[in-house]
C-alpha cells in the first residue's frame, strides 16, 4: 500500500470518527434543559476533547489493518562499515558506574567484530568517580584480554564449541588457515590487544546539550575536530554558550585513538541499554541497504528480573501490549520518532544537524531537554521492529512521575520553538519578567522546516501530554450539563482509550497480561487526568521560573530506594490525596450525584497506597536498597526531587483549589438554575 494511500485512510478514519462524535454529542445534549448557546459551547468542547482522544483509537484500528507484524527491513552486505557503540553516562554513584560498565562490556563482547568499537562518553562531575571510571575501564580491558586469549587458545586447538558463535564468525574464523603454533606465537596477542584498545572511556569537558552534546562531540572528534566550534556563539546562546576552541574531551590515549577515525555510524545508547547478541551486525546491514536513512531506529523492549518491583513488571506488560500499535503506526507513516537511542549515520548527521566550521547549522536547541523530536524531524528515522534494544523500566510510580515531568518540560520547550510567534513569545515574555537579570535569551541558529508527517510525529507526545487536562475538563463538563445519557459518553471514551487498544493486541499468549494491564490502567491512569494536569503546570512553572537542574533518572531512583516505599509514596503524593479529599467533599456539597468526579478523585486519594504497594516485589517484599557507600554522591547532583518541594506542593494545592472552587461555583449555579418543577430531580451523572 502506497504511503499516500495509507496516510489518506488514516486521517480519513480519524475525521470520520470525529464527525461521528460531534453528531452523537448533538443528540446527547438535553436541549430542553440547556440554552442554545450553552449547548453549542458544550458540543464544541466535548467534540474537541473526544477528537483528540480518538487518535489512540485510530492507531489501534490501523494495527488491525496493517497487521501486528509488518515487513522486515531489507539488508545488504556491510563488511566495510565501521560503528562505535556510544554509551552515555552521568554517574552519581559507583554502583551506577559498575552497572554501566557491565552493560557496555556485555554489549561489546556480544557484538565483537573488526569494525566495532565501544566508547563510554562520561559527563560525570565528581573527580573520585572519574578515577573510578578509568579503574573500571582498565579492569574490563583485562577481562576482555583474558577471555579473548582463552578463546584464541581454544580456537588454535579447534575447540569451536567453547567459543562464542558471534566471535567465532567475526573474529577467529579469518585465521583458520594459519598454523596453530604460528597463530599463538605471532598473532594471538596482537588480536587480543587490538580489541582491548577499542574499549574506551572519554571524559567530556562541557555539559552543553547534555546527552545530545555527548554524542555530537564524539562524532566531531571522530571527524578530526579536537576543539569545540559548535554552540560557542553568545549572540545565539547567551550564557549557555561554551568557549570557542575549548577541548571537547580531557586528554587521554582513548581521545587519540578516536581522533580522525571517521566512523561511519554511531550507535547512541543510554547507560542501561542492553544489546542482544548480533544486533549490531543486523543494524549495520539494514543501514547499508538504506543509505538514504540517517537514523535506523530499533525497537525498545523493557526488561526486568523476577525480584523487581510490581510496577516494573506492569510497565513491561504495558509496553509489550503497545508494541504492535507502535509498529503499525510507524509502518503507516513510513518513518519513526527518534527514541534517543539509535544507529546514526555520522556524516549525514553532521551535514544536516551540526554543520562545519565554515557553515554552522546547529539545529538542536542549546537549552534542549528532549532533543529527539528535533533530530527525528530532520533525519526521518527508519523504524526496525526486528532488532531491539533493552532497557529497565522505572522503579516505581514516583520515579515514573518524575521522568514524565522531565519529558513534559521537553515538550513545552518544543512547543515554544514550534510556535515562536504565539506560545513562544508568551513564554519568553513571562520568563523575562519573572527571572529578571538571570534570564538567558537563546534562539536556534537554523530553524527546521517540517513536512506534514514529520510535524505530526514530532508532536505526538505533546498531544498525549495535553490529553490529560482535556480529560479532566471533559469530566467536569459532564457534571455541568444535562445530558440524555450521561454515563454512556464517558464509558465509550474509557473503552476506546483503555480497553479497545488492548483487545487489538490481545492473543492467546498474552490475554492474562491484557486483563491485568486493563485493570491496572484504570488504577494508574484514572488519576492521570489530575496528576498529569499538575505535572504540566509544574513543568510550565519550571520553565517560567528558570529551573534548569538536570536530574539523572538513576540518581532519582537511588534516592527513592533509600526510604520505605509507603513512607516515600506518602511524602511525594500526600498533596494529591489531600486535594482529592477536599474535592470529594466539595462535589458532594454542590452536586446530588457526580459519580465520575467522585470515582476519579477516590483513585487520586488512594494513589500513595497504589504507589507503595507496586514498589514491592511480586512476593510483597521490599526491593533491595543500594549500598550507602555508593549513594554518597547523589546529593551532589540531586539537591531536591520534584514533587517533594514544600513550596511546590503549597502552590499546587492553592492553585488547584482555586480552580476547583471556581469550577464548583460555576457548576452549582448551573444546577440551581434548572427548573426542578419541569425537569424533576437532577439527572444522575
Amino acid at each position: 500500500m502506497r504511503k499516500f494511500v495509507r496516510l489518506f485512510l488514516y486521517f480519513s478514519l480519524w475525521l470520520a470518527l470525529s464527525l461521528g462524535a460531534v453528531l452523537l454529542n448533538i443528540i446527547n445534549v438535553d436541549w430542553s434543559h440547556n440554552s442554545f448557546v450553552k449547548g453549542i459551547v458544550v458540543v464544541i468542547f466535548l467534540s474537541v476533547i473526544q477528537c483528540s482522544v480518538l487518535e489512540i483509537t485510530v492507531q489501534a484500528i490501523a494495527t488491525l489493518i496493517m497487521g501486528r507484524k509488518c515487513n522486515e527491513a531489507e539488508k545488504a552486505p556491510a563488511d566495510q562499515l565501521t560503528v562505535v557503540l556510544n554509551y552515555n553516562l552521568l554517574a552519581t554513584s559507583k554502583e551506577h558506574i559498575d552497572e554501566c560498565f557491565e552493560t557496555m562490556y556485555k554489549g561489546y563482547m556480544d557484538n565483537l567484530g573488526p569494525n566495532v568499537s565501544a566508547v563510554l562518553v562520561s559527563a560525570t562531575n565528581d573527580e573520585e568517580l572519574k578515577k573510578y571510571e578509568l579503574e573500571k575501564r582498565n579492569a574490563y580491558k583485562n577481562i576482555i584480554y583474558r577471555e579473548l586469549y582463552n578463546e584464541g587458545l581454544a580456537f588454535s586447538m579447534r575447540n569451536y564449541e567453547s567459543i562464542d558463535p558471534i566471535r567465532l564468525n567475526n573474529v577467529w574464523q579469518m585465521y583458520v588457515h594459519i598454523n596453530p603454533t604460528v597463530f599463538i606465537r605471532e598473532h594471538l596477542h596482537n588480536i587480543c590487544d587490538k580489541y582491548v584498545r577499542e574499549f574506551m572511556v572519554l571524559h567530556r569537558v562541557s555539559r552543553v546539550l547534555r546527552k545530545c552534546g555527548q554524542y555530537q562531540d564524539l562524532m566531531l572528534l571522530s571527524e578530526g575536530n579536537y576543539e569545540a566550534y559548535t554552540y560557542c556563539d553568545t549572540e545565539y546562546y547567551g550564557k549557555s554558550a561554551r568557549p570557542y576552541g575549548q577541548p571537547l574531551f580531557h586528554a587521554s590515549d582513548d581521545v587519540i585513538n578516536i581522533f580522525e577515525r571517521k566512523f561511519d555510524y554511531t550507535l547512541v545508547l543510554d547507560a542501561d541499554n542492553g544489546l542482544p547478541s548480533g544486533s549490531v551486525s543486523e543494524l549495520i546491514q539494514i543501514a547499508a541497504a538504506h543509505p538514504d536513512r540517517a537514523i535506523i531506529q530499533p525497537a525498545i523492549k523493557l526488561r526486568c528480573k523476577p525480584d523487581d518491583t510490581i510496577f516494573m513488571h506492569l510497565q513491561c506488560i504495558q509496553h509489550a501490549l503497545y508494541e504492535p500499535i507502535a509498529n503499525a503506526v510507524m509502518a503507516v507513516f513510513g518513518q519513526s520518532r527518534f527514541f534517543g537511542k539509535a544507529l546514526i549515520q555520522n556524516r549525514a548527521y553532521i551535514d544536516n544537524v551540526i554543520g562545519t566550521k565554515d557553515k554552522l547549522i546547529e539545529r538542536v536547541l542549546v537549552d534542549v531537554l528532549s532533543h529527539d523530536a528535533f533530530v527525528a524531524a530532520i533525519l526521518k528515522p527508519l523504524y526496525v521492529r526486528e532488532v531491539f534494544l533493552s532497557e529497565e523500566p522505572c522503579y516505581n510510580y514516583i520515579t515514573w512521575n518524575i521522568r514524565e515531568m522531565r519529558r513534559n518540560r521537553g515538550e513545552i520547550l518544543l512547543a515554544m520553538h514550534s510556535w515562536p510567534n504565539t506560545f513562544g513569545r508568551i513564554m519568553r515574555f513571562l520568563q523575562r519578567i519573572i527571572q529578571g537579570p538571570s534570564f538567558n535569551k537563546t534562539k536556534v541558529r537554523t530553524p527546521s522546516t517540517l513536512d506534514f508527517v514529520s510535524f505530526y510525529l514530532a508532536h505526538l507526545e505533546l498531544r498525549r501530554m495535553l490529553m490529560k487536562p482535556l480529560l479532566l475538563l471533559y469530566i467536569y463538563i459532564h457534571c455541568s450539563v444535562s445530558l440524555h445519557y450521561s454515563y454512556y459518553s464517558i464509558i465509550i471514551v474509557v473503552f476506546l482509550v483503555v480497553v479497545f487498544p488492548n483487545l487489538v493486541t490481545c492473543s492467546m499468549k498474552n490475554y492474562k497480561g491484557m486483563l491485568l494491564e486493563t485493570i491496572v490502567s484504570i488504577s494508574q491512569f484514572t488519576p492521570e487526568a489530575v496528576v498529569g494536569t499538575v505535572r504540566i503546570f509544574l513543568s510550565w512553572m519550571d520553565h517560567v521560573v528558570g529551573t534548569n537542574e538536570s536530574i539523572p533518572q538513576r540518581a532519582v531512583e537511588d534516592k527513592i530506594k533509600l526510604s520505605n516505599p509507603f513512607v516515600s509514596s506518602l511524602k511525594h503524593l500526600w498533596g494529591y490525596s489531600l486535594y482529592a479529599l477536599v474535592q470529594v467533599i466539595a462535589v458532594c456539597l454542590y452536586f446530588q450525584t457526580a459519580n465520575p468526579i467522585v470515582f476519579m478523585f477516590w483513585f487520586v486519594f488512594l494513589l500513595p497506597l497504589y504507589s507503595g504497594f507496586t514498589s514491592l516485589s511480586s512476593k510483597l517484599k521490599r526491593v533491595g536498597r543500594p549500598e550507602e557507600k555508593n549513594v554518597n554522591n547523589i546529593e551532589s547532583v540531586v539537591i531536591q526531587l520534584p514533587n517533594t518541594s514544600t513550596e511546590r506542593t503549597k502552590l499546587m494545592i492553592s492553585t488547584l483549589t482555586d480552580i476547583s472552587f471556581k469550577f464548583n461555583q460555576c457548576f452549582s449555579k448551573c444546577y440551581k438554575s434548572k427548573d426542578v418543577a419541569e425537569g424533576g430531580s437532577k439527572e444522575s451523572i
